[in-house]
């Protein structure tokens, strides 16, 4: 039995064809890879820590891609360097590289990347 099946597999190359916003150029294993639309998302977070009382500010970075774009990606081991895009689909030479923290994959279209460090 496949883990993922192919309607999830081709919504996942549709999802980021109609709705990437960035290019992303992702290092599995040591080597780069073609580079590949993304979904790239950003929250921020509000919460008060334990001790202190004190309200905490976070930033969520959140990238998602076709499974079968990044087959063999680990976190912790693996990096990507994302290229803003303009209105137009068009590279703007702002880039910028990051580690994988984590990344989960619950067998639907899209897997799901958090990125560590500044970003």
């Amino acid at each position: 039995m496949k883990p993922r099946s192919p309607i999830f597999e081709r919504m996942g190359v549709s999802f980021d064809r109609a709705f990437g916003n960035a290019d992303a150029v992702f290092t599995i294993g040591g080597v780069a890879r073609a580079s590949v639309r993304v979904i790239f998302r950003q929250w921020r977070d509000v919460d008060e820590a334990e001790e202190q009382g004190q309200a905490v500010e976070g930033t969520t970075h959140l990238l998602s891609v076709a499974y079968s774009k990044v087959a063999g990606l680990q976190s912790q081991r693996d990096s990507v360097t994302i290229h803003e895009l303009d209105a137009l689909g068009n590279r703007t030479g702002v880039s910028a590289s990051y580690q994988i923290k984590n990344h989960s994959d619950d067998a639907r279209s899209m897997l799901r990347i958090y990125l560590s460090g500044d970003i």
